[in-house]
């Protein structure tokens, strides 16, 4: 983009850089994606799991998601072996009623 001032009674050019919206992370560069090529890498990303991808909260709520469906999992065995022994003390139960009689 070009933009035309007067200065000092020159007509003078500018041309100005696009815009970029950023990643919209703490730590990461708002930059064209060529200048990021130039920049150290340290100034690309962030030092934690999916830094420079994900914001701190996306990767604490992944984390969180992972973890309860695991609690999960484990919750359901450990009511299905429950559920299992009881329906077996009934069943024993039934049979020596029944003998008796």
């Amino acid at each position: 983009m070009v933009h035309v001032s007067i200065i000092g009674g020159k007509l003078v050019l500018h041309l100005i850089k696009k815009h970029t919206r950023g990643t919209a992370m703490q730590g990461v560069k708002v930059a064209r994606p060529n200048d990021f090529r130039r920049m150290n890498s340290s100034k690309r990303t962030v030092s934690r799991a999916y830094g420079g991808v994900l914001t701190g909260t996306e990767v604490k709520e992944r984390i969180m998601r992972a973890f309860l469906i695991e609690e999960f999992k484990r919750f359901k065995n450990i009511s299905k072996s429950t559920s299992d022994k009881k329906d077996k003390k009934k069943k024993k139960g039934g049979a020596k009623k029944a003998a008796k009689k």
